[in-house]
C-alpha cells in the first residue's frame, strides 16, 4: 500500500494538476512555444466551424502585402473502415495517443524514497515531456499539410504518410490545372531521380521566368518563389543555373564556361543570394522533415521513417504574404462525469483527454484536432514540376 498518499497511477495528481488547473499548466508551460509557431502565409482562422465542411473562398489581391489522420470517430491509430463522401471542402481529422505504464509509475515510485521533496518536480518533469510530444506530433502535422498543400497543390492520404489511418483521400487546394506545369522529355532538368544528368533542353531559369511573367500579367507584383532545401542545392548546380549566376556577376566574362566557373567557386550561402537576385522574386528555402511510426512484425520493434515535407522537384510561385487560412473546427468535449482531464490547444481546436485505468495501471493521453490548411488565393497559384 502506498503510505505516502502520493498517486503515482495519475502524473496529473502526482505534478499537483489536476482537472480544475490542467488548462492553466498547458497555458503556462507552452504558452508560447507551439501558440506562435509560424506556417508561413497561413493563420488559424479566427472563429472554429461547427461541422467539417468549409466553403472554399478566393480572396482577391492585396499587392505589397500546414499525428495520424483518422475519420472524426475512429480511435487514435485505428485503421479506419469509412472515408469522407465528399472530398472537396472537407476537414481531416488526426489524433494521437502516449500511454504511461508502469515504467513512469516506478520512476517516481524511486524518486520519493530517495528524495521525496523531488518527486513532484520530476512528475511536472514527465508531465511536461508527455504533453510537448503530443503538441509537438500535431506541430509537425500542421507544417506538413501546409508544405504539401504548397509544393503538391493538395494532402494525400496514403499509406507512406498515414500508416494505420484512413487512405487514398485526397484534400485538393483547387489550384487551376493550367497553373500547374509539368516538363516532360528532354526538358526535364534532370532525366533521373538522382538528378545527375541535365535534361539537354532544359532551363530553369527561362521556366521560373515564364510563371513570373504568367503572375505579373495577371497582377502579381509581390511574388514568392519555394523550394525544397535539396531541391534548391541540386538546382544552383545546374550548368544553366551556374552560367546565369555568372554572368549576372560578371557580364563581361569571356563565355559560359568562364561564367560556370565564377558561379561554381561560390559558397552554398552565396549562390542562393546570385540566384534570388535573377528573379524579380523572394526566394524561400524549406527545409523541413516530417516522420511517421509504424511498427515491425518481424522485429517487433516501432520503426521511425522520415520523409521530406515540402515535395521534391518542385517549384512554387505564389503571391506573397498571407495565402491561406488554418480552418478548424470546434472539438467536442466529454459528457459530464468523465473521470480524467482536459484541456484545449491552438485557438482551442486541438482537445487533449488524460485519463487513468486503475486495473491495469495505465494512464491514457489522447488528442484529436480537426483542421486543414486552407489556400484563399488558389487562382494565384503556379507549381512548376521539374522532374
Amino acid at each position: 500500500m502506498n503510505a505516502t498518499g502520493l498517486n503515482y497511477h495519475d502524473l496529473l495528481q502526482a505534478a499537483g494538476v489536476n482537472q480544475g488547473n490542467f488548462q492553466a499548466f498547458i497555458d503556462g508551460y507552452f504558452a508560447t512555444k507551439y501558440n506562435t509557431a509560424m506556417w508561413d502565409g497561413f493563420e488559424f482562422d479566427a472563429a472554429p466551424m461547427l461541422d467539417y465542411t468549409y466553403t472554399q473562398f478566393q480572396a482577391e489581391l492585396k499587392l505589397n502585402v500546414m499525428a495520424t489522420y483518422v475519420n472524426p470517430d475512429s480511435p487514435a491509430k485505428m485503421k479506419s473502415t469509412e472515408g469522407f463522401s465528399e472530398l472537396s471542402g472537407t476537414i481531416p481529422t488526426m489524433k494521437s495517443a502516449l500511454v504511461r505504464d508502469s515504467k513512469e509509475q516506478r520512476e517516481l515510485m524511486k524518486m520519493q524514497m530517495a528524495s521525496g521533496d523531488a518527486t513532484v518536480n520530476l512528475a511536472i518533469s514527465q508531465l511536461y515531456r508527455t504533453l510537448d510530444q503530443l503538441l509537438g506530433e500535431h506541430v509537425n502535422s500542421i507544417s506538413y499539410q501546409r508544405n504539401q498543400m504548397v509544393s503538391k497543390g493538395k494532402l494525400e492520404l496514403l499509406d507512406a504518410n498515414n500508416p494505420g489511418g484512413i487512405k487514398n483521400i485526397t484534400f485538393s487546394a483547387q489550384i487551376p490545372a493550367a497553373n500547374i506545369v509539368t516538363k516532360t522529355s528532354t526538358a526535364k532538368w534532370w532525366t533521373d531521380t538522382t538528378r545527375g544528368t541535365e535534361g539537354s533542353a532544359s532551363d530553369p531559369i527561362a521556366d521560373i521566368e515564364a510563371e513570373i511573367q504568367k503572375m505579373q500579367d495577371a497582377g502579381v507584383s509581390a511574388i514568392t518563389i519555394e523550394m525544397d532545401k535539396l531541391t534548391l542545392k541540386a538546382t544552383l548546380g545546374h550548368t544553366k543555373v551556374l552560367a546565369a549566376i555568372g554572368y549576372n556577376l560578371n557580364p563581361l566574362v569571356a563565355d559560359a564556361t568562364v561564367a560556370k566557373a565564377i558561379a561554381s567557386n561560390l559558397s552554398y550561402n552565396q549562390k542562393v543570394a546570385a540566384f534570388q537576385g535573377l528573379f524579380e522574386a523572394t526566394l524561400k528555402v524549406t527545409d523541413q522533415i516530417a516522420a511517421v511510426e509504424t511498427f515491425d512484425k518481424t522485429t517487433m520493434k516501432p520503426v521511425s521513417t522520415q520523409m521530406r515535407s515540402f515535395a521534391a522537384n518542385v517549384v512554387s510561385l505564389y503571391p506573397s504574404g498571407n495565402i491561406g487560412k488554418i480552418k478548424h473546427v470546434l472539438p467536442i468535449l466529454p459528457a459530464q462525469g468523465f473521470q480524467g482531464a482536459t484541456a484545449r490547444y491552438f485557438n482551442g481546436s486541438l482537445l487533449m483527454r488524460t485519463y487513468s485505468d486503475i486495473n491495469t495501471n495505465v494512464q491514457y493521453f489522447n488528442t484529436e484536432q480537426a483542421l486543414l490548411a486552407v489556400i484563399d488565393k488558389p487562382k494565384y497559384f503556379h507549381i512548376l514540376n521539374v522532374l
